[in-house]
Formats: C-alpha cells, sequence, structure tokens
C-alpha cells in the first residue's frame, strides 16, 4: 500500500497539535525533574511555576526547545507528504490540477452513510459514478484488478451488471446462482433471439442497426442500409406470419431462398424497391446479410429476453463471455448485444429502474458499438454507468475514427491510468493531458563573481504552467501503480493498487465448452 497523505486541513491539524502538545510536554518534563510533583504539593507547585516559567531558565528553555522539535518535524511531514509529486519544488501554487497521495484523496470522497464503490481503496464520489470511468493501460499493469475491486462493490450494493469478459475471468470469479450468461459455445448459456425484444413497431429498426453495425467506409455503409432495409422488412413480415418467428427463418428467406422467392415474400414491403434493379445490386445486399445474420444462427433458442431481465429488479449480473478464438465468430452477436442494452436504459423513464453497470473490457477489440456514443453522452440521467478498458489510444481511433474516438474518450469523465509502453507515446501524452496542469510559482537563484570583489546574488520569480504528470512517468509506472482523477475540482491521486484473493469453495470454470457441462460454483466468492 501506498504511504498516508494529508490535504491542508490534515496538516492544518497536525501542526495544532504538534505546536501546542510538544512545547508543553517538555515544559512538564523539566518542572517534574527539577521540583518534583506529588499529589500533596501539586496544586501549589503547579501554579507557581507556570506564573514564574520565564523567569527560570530551565523552563523557558523547555518551552523554547519543544517549538524547535515541533518546528523540525513539521518540515519533515510536509516535505514527506510532498514527496508524491516528483517534480521540483515550487514556493507558491496558484490554480490548476494538485497531485495527492490515494489515502489523502479517499479523504476528500468518502461520504457519510453511502455505500461507494472503491478503486485501489479510495472511494469513487457517487456524483462521479454516471460520468464513466476510462481505465487506460498495458496489459498486466492493472487493468482487471482495478474493475474486479470495482464490480465487488457494485455487487454488494446490488446494482445490475453487464459484463464482456474475454476468456471468462470476471465470470470465474463473481459467478453466482441466478447470473446470466451469454455465449453459444458455453453450455450454460441461455437461449436468446432477437424476436424475443421486439415490443414495438420501431424495434425492427432499431435491431436492424445493432445487427449491421455501421462502417467507417462510406461506399460499405450504403450497402449496409440496403442490407438492414432488406432485414427489417423480411424480419417484420416473419414476425407477423410465423408463429414461433425465429433467426433462421429470416435467414432462410434472405440467404437460401430464391431470388424470386425473396422478391416475392418482399412484396407490398419497402424491401421491394431493392429488387427493381440489377440481380447483382441485390446479391450484394444479400451477401452483407448473410456475413451478419450468420453468426447468430448459432445462439440456442430459448425465451431470455433483455428487455425483461433490465427490467426484473430482482436479476443480478449478465455476463457475455468469449475465447480468444471465438472472439471473431461471435463480435456481430456481442456488438448487438451491447447495443441492445445500451438502446433499452436510454428508452426507460428516468429514475426507472436499477442503475446498470456496463464493463466493456478491451473496447478496442469489441469492434464499432453504434450506441456507445449515445450511452456516454445521454446515459447519466438514466442509471447507466459504462467502464471502458484499453490499451492505445490509436487502437480507439482505428475502431471509431478521430473525432468519435476524441468524444467517446471526452465523455469518460474519471480516469485511471497506468503504464504503458515506452513506444506508446501518443497515448502516454494524452494520458498526461487528460491528468492535467497546474500555475506554479518557482524561486530562481543566482550567484555571480567579480574579480577581487565579493559574489553578488540575484532571486526572481517565475510562473509557469506545467503538467502535473509527464508522459514519462506514466511510462515508467511499475505494475498495479497508476494514477486517478475524478471529474470537478478533487485532485489527481497516485496509487497503488492491491489484488483481492478470491477464493470459491466450487471453483466455476470460466467457459464450459458445448457438450462438456460441469455443475456450476455456489455463490461464495
Amino acid at each position: 500500500m501506498s504511504r498516508p497523505g494529508l490535504d491542508n486541513e490534515g496538516i492544518a491539524r497536525v501542526a495544532v497539535v504538534l505546536f501546542l502538545f510538544l512545547p508543553v510536554a517538555a515544559w512538564f518534563i523539566v518542572a517534574k525533574q527539577l521540583y518534583g510533583f506529588t499529589p500533596d504539593n501539586i496544586k501549589e507547585a503547579l501554579p507557581f511555576l507556570v506564573k514564574n516559567t520565564f523567569s527560570i531558565w530551565q523552563l523557558w528553555s523547555s518551552l523554547l526547545g519543544g517549538f524547535v522539535l515541533a518546528s523540525v518535524i513539521m518540515v519533515f511531514v510536509v516535505k514527506y507528504n510532498k514527496m508524491v509529486f516528483k517534480g521540483a519544488a515550487f514556493s507558491r501554487f496558484y490554480r490548476g490540477t494538485q497531485l495527492v497521495t490515494q489515502d489523502a484523496l479517499a479523504r476528500l470522497t468518502r461520504e457519510r452513510k453511502k455505500q461507494q464503490v472503491t478503486i485501489a481503496g479510495v472511494p469513487v464520489p457517487t456524483q462521479a459514478e454516471s460520468k464513466h470511468f476510462a481505465i487506460g493501460g498495458a496489459t498486466g499493469t492493472g487493468k482487471t484488478t482495478v474493475m474486479k475491486e470495482m464490480m465487488l462493490g457494485v455487487m454488494k450494493r446490488g446494482d445490475k451488471q453487464v459484463i464482456l469478459d474475454p476468456d471468462g475471468e470476471f465470470l470465474s470469479t463473481f459467478y453466482r446462482p441466478g447470473d446470466v450468461i451469454l455465449n453459444p459455445y458455453d453450455e450454460r448459456s441461455v437461449g436468446w433471439s432477437f424476436f424475443n425484444e421486439i415490443r414495438n413497431e420501431f424495434d425492427f429498426n432499431r435491431y436492424a442497426r445493432s445487427m449491421i453495425v455501421q462502417s467507417s467506409s462510406a461506399e460499405s455503409e450504403e450497402w449496409n442500409d440496403y442490407g438492414r432495409l432488406l432485414f427489417r422488412e423480411v424480419a417484420r413480415k416473419v414476425y407477423q406470419t410465423s408463429p414461433s418467428p425465429s433467426v433462421e427463418e429470416v435467414f432462410r428467406w434472405t440467404n437460401r431462398s430464391s431470388m424470386e422467392e425473396l422478391e416475392e415474400f418482399a412484396e407490398g414491403t419497402e424491401a421491394q424497391a431493392l429488387f427493381t434493379g440489377n440481380d447483382r445490386a441485390s446479391s450484394s445486399v444479400r451477401f452483407v446479410l448473410s456475413n451478419k445474420l450468420a453468426p447468430h444462427l448459432i445462439m440456442p433458442g430459448g425465451d431470455f429476453s433483455l428487455t425483461d431481465w433490465l427490467a426484473d429488479d430482482n436479476s443480478k449480473t449478465l455476463f457475455i463471455t468469449w475465447t480468444e478464438a471465438t472472439r471473431a465468430a461471435l463480435q456481430p452477436m456481442i456488438s448487438c448485444w451491447v447495443d441492445t442494452v445500451i438502446q433499452i436504459v436510454l428508452g426507460r423513464q428516468t429514475g426507472k429502474g436499477k442503475d446498470v453497470w456496463v464493463w466493456l473490457d478491451e473496447l478496442e477489440s469489441l469492434g464499432h458499438l453504434p450506441t456507445l456514443g449515445a450511452g456516454l453522452t445521454r446515459g447519466r440521467k438514466k442509471g447507466l454507468h459504462i467502464v471502458s478498458g484499453y490499451q492505445s489510444y490509436s487502437q480507439i481511433v482505428d475502431v471509431y475514427g478521430e473525432n468519435l474516438a476524441e468524444t467517446m474518450l471526452t465523455n469518460h469523465r474519471s480516469n485511471i491510468v497506468f503504464a504503458v509502453g515506452r513506444q506508446g507515446k501518443a497515448t502516454a501524452e494524452r494520458m498526461s493531458t487528460a491528468l492535467g496542469e497546474h500555475e506554479v510559482m518557482r524561486d530562481k537563484q543566482g550567484r555571480s563573481y567579480r574579480w577581487g570583489e565579493w559574489a553578488t546574488r540575484s532571486r526572481n520569480h517565475d510562473v509557469t504552467n506545467e503538467r502535473v504528470v509527464m508522459p514519462s512517468e506514466i511510462m515508467a509506472l511499475d505494475d498495479l501503480h497508476g494514477y486517478m482523477s475524478f471529474p470537478g475540482s478533487l485532485p489527481v491521486a497516485k496509487f497503488e493498487v492491491e489484488p483481492i484473493n478470491f477464493t470459491r469453495s466450487k471453483p466455476v470454470p470460466s467457459v464450459v465448452p458445448v457438450n462438456e457441462m460441469r455443475e456450476l460454483g455456489g455463490a461464495d466468492a
């Protein structure tokens, strides 16, 4: 753990104690040694000695010695307290960001009678929860450790959680009976279909955009729009005509039936216009759907509904899991599920339902999440809390583009910064900028000599604007060490996080491959 730190109020309290206690204690010890105190004479001797303190050199010397000792200790307290800032000492702070220890920040963020989520033991301000969290750093630096600590706090408080869980590490740690798993390659997964989420006519358009995510290419996006149109209209007609609508039936019409059969089925819908051109264009639209719908065919059937799960105050945690081997195959479904969750939360009435935490570990590997931007900008009043973990800024730009990536990271108001590789200069630069600057005064002294004369000294004051944390300091961080900042005027804290050791009497496997079902462990994490 890190050493304790003090804010200005704490330093003032220490000063009062030192300058009152030490001189009095020194005086009393000397007085007792010189004159002795007994129960019989203390009432007479003590007032006499107090009155004549400055006439007896031993007594006034003890007061002076106690004062000097208190001053020396205070110098060390102040100097020790500022050691978290590694730059050159400054004589005056004007404005900007201050850098403190995690213990000093914890004293500022602790709220009475509230169960707060913690990061490295620092209570997260409750008003900061809905302003979202960005946790950046290279692999193995501590991102997962911080997420686990936060998840445990959320679980104890009873909020709902949707956890995107590569390799199932969070599931193996926190799974409880009643939790839900979504992963078609896991025997424990519930069955789901987008038809389970249809409540209104506009849901078909909404799920069309979830199924076929936005492309960064304008040309590809045009064909995606045609694909969304075909999917929407075919899915709507299947829903209206079939007693048990399924993705398989939608896929059969859009990709396995002949062009003539599909055209006949789409007659009378808005998709009919797609068949007025050449067959090549129609085939391209079908190819788009084949690519996007095929992953949904592996999902087992069932009646699980994300809409109903989010509306149920008794539900607990939803785990969306995958392995590295299945990530590419499941990416369209993962995007669809996250998109669906965010849209449902944004669509509910303000102040209704439990707070929902969405954990996006390895954000850059998830592909384009269409509604993530809307969730970050409009989710605050809906009780939506998004926690995004990432390794590098450039990878996010590759997925979302420069402008959208900037908007997204800007709306993660709490920043947790771990070490990045020494070649990740752009990421470290952004992190350093996000942690802030301060304006301080530094004293500069000079000395000059002239032959045959005394040396002359000069002193001037230099007011500078500078980074509180340099990019090189971020790149040089040890594992499990980092910086944290919360919205508002709170200072930045340097911290060290200690891993929590989770043990279970019945271990829960991260993934149970299909046809290899094993017994789930109990809720004893």
